[in-house]
């Protein structure tokens, strides 16, 4: 045996643990995420060197479209160096979006894996996803948290529901195989511990992506149906029956939230057990959970009795930065408490404890899930539609992104800021269109599509579509279950969130794609 022959099984084995290394860093180790980068691309030189074929591997990925225009994605963000000032920042987005450049180059250039070790990969993958979900759930019983999406340890909580989400869909996937019944069970336990998992987290993006999923799984059992009619059918019942199911328990979880009772001031107590005036207001004051916290509202009561419960001053911030009297306010609303002396007595210690930090709902705090968000939410989009006021609300925020944006584009509609101004694009337009938003709420556009119309202009964003959706539509042998899914979750994912503008999420998508499309025979 030569010494070429005796050692490419080691190369194919170092390899393979580069690519566990990718998936298992994705949820549990941002160190190891960036690493096995490192290693994938020593793995092919070494590999080059002894098998003495980089010619081949070069036309390997030459000759695979998808991967070249991966590529040539990430070197739009290099040539967008030719019209960029802040070289500081420009240099950290490269830095971030590597993975886009490295995971297309590799994983197409090297020996396609067998079937057994794609299904390892996969195994590996959907393992460290369950592992990172028990320190979450730990975090979470201890409740452990200010806001529940803290008890996502290793990455931010948006990009671990993406992985959440999309193990789901591969557990899925394996249950309609042949196995063992145990295997099933446990794949059946499975999906429904990382259902359990993304209604915990709260967050919305997650629930609407898994929605989708369920519907995309739907449509994709009926389109197959006539290939295998008895799995797919039941598959695409199940998941239409889940669909329907969700709607249904949103819908019951939303309508209370919505109806606010009309308020006969006449009928309304005027002043408080000690004698003070009550003050109601159903204008200046937000709505909670249906109520008005303006009704029965005695500040005078409230900043006494608080000042006997707590060191922070009424009139101050609580320490996560918000109002503390328009959180007590609305904490004793969600509690269904009048906001006077009595109201603030009645709260246990726990509730000061949490006001302080800056919960304002104590239901939301309690009962944390589908319920709490929702209600959130509407919170947020009330005041900032009564208000102007879209400082600490996630959705609100967002539009004001949106609105920042699209200012952004329409100065520079062809070519964009360029790959390192768009921070400073960003500071620039919140001063020119008078934005509401606090100095330290001022991010980016929050929306991947907007953030590459804002730093490569509508020529960009135009490439960096096509580039996602020219493997489905070049060939059919794209059309599979799993990159279906992963192409859906990808895709919704980066309308409330610039996806790829973070390590975790940008080698989710590099790598993901890759494997599915280019790694596997």
């Amino acid at each position: 045996m030569t010494a070429q022959a005796s050692i490419r099984p080691y190369l194919n084995q170092a390899y393979l643990l580069g690519l566990l290394m990718v998936a298992v860093g994705l949820t549990l180790s941002p160190f190891m995420m960036g690493m096995s980068q490192f290693w994938l691309v020593l793995v092919w030189l070494v590999d080059g060197i002894v098998a003495k074929d980089f010619k081949q591997k070069l036309s390997r990925f030459w000759h695979n479209k998808a991967a070249v225009l991966l590529v040539a994605f990430y070197l739009m963000h290099v040539v967008g160096l030719l019209w960029t000032s802040d070289f500081q920042y420009a240099l950290k987005d490269l830095r971030v979006k590597l993975p886009i450049l490295v995971m297309p180059f590799v994983l197409s250039s090297m020996e396609p894996l067998d079937r057994k070790r794609f299904d390892f990969v996969m195994l590996i993958y959907v393992l460290a996803v369950f592992i990172a979900t028990q320190f979450s759930f730990v975090s979470y019983l201890r409740h452990d948290y200010e806001d529940v999406r803290e008890i996502s340890h290793f990455i931010s909580h948006i990009r671990f529901c993406l992985n959440i989400v999309f193990s789901m869909a591969v557990v899925g996937y394996y249950l309609t195989l042949k196995t063992a019944w145990w295997s099933k069970a446990i794949q059946v336990a499975l999906l429904l511990w990382f259902t359990y998992q993304v209604f915990i987290f709260e967050s919305l993006s997650g629930y609407v992506i898994l929605v989708a999923v369920v519907l995309a799984t739907a449509v994709y059992a009926f389109l197959q149906w006539k290939k295998s009619r008895a799995w797919h059918i039941a598959v695409g019942a199940v998941a239409l029956a889940v669909l329907v199911i969700g709607i249904m328990v949103i819908a019951h979880f939303v309508k209370p939230l919505l109806k606010v009772e009309p308020v006969d001031f006449a009928a309304l107590e005027k002043t408080t057990a000690q004698g003070n005036p009550y003050w109601h207001d159903t204008v200046y004051n937000p709505v909670e959970d249906g109520k008005y916290v303006g009704l029965y509202y005695c500040k005078k009561e409230m900043q006494e009795a608080w000042s006997q419960r707590s060191g922070l001053p009424f009139d101050g911030l609580t320490t996560n930065g918000e109002s503390l009297e328009a959180t007590l306010a609305r904490y004793l609303t969600s509690k269904d408490l009048r906001k006077d002396a009595q109201g603030v007595m009645a709260l246990t210690d726990e509730d000061i404890q949490n006001i302080e930090q800056g919960v304002a709902n104590y239901n939301n705090w309690k009962h944390p899930g589908l319920h709490a968000r929702l209600s959130s939410t509407l919170f947020e989009y009330n005041l900032y539609r009564r208000f102007n006021n879209p400082n600490g609300g996630s959705l609100s925020q967002r539009l004001e992104y949106t609105r920042a944006s699209f200012h952004i584009i329409g100065q520079h509609p062809w070519f964009g800021v360029g790959t390192g101004d768009v921070p400073q694009a960003f500071a620039q337009t919140y001063d020119e269109i008078h934005s509401p938003l606090k100095e330290e709420y001022r991010f980016r556009a929050h929306n991947q599509y907007l953030a590459i119309a804002v730093a490569f202009g509508l020529v960009g964003l135009a490439f960096f579509l096509f580039v996602l959706f020219y493997p489905w539509f070049a060939s059919k042998h794209n059309h599979t279950y799993l990159f279906m899914v992963f192409l859906c979750v990808m895709l919704l994912s980066m309308f409330p969130e610039d996806t790829l503008e973070t390590q975790a999420g940008a080698t989710l998508f590099a790598f993901f794609v890759s494997l599915l499309l280019f790694a596997k025979k």
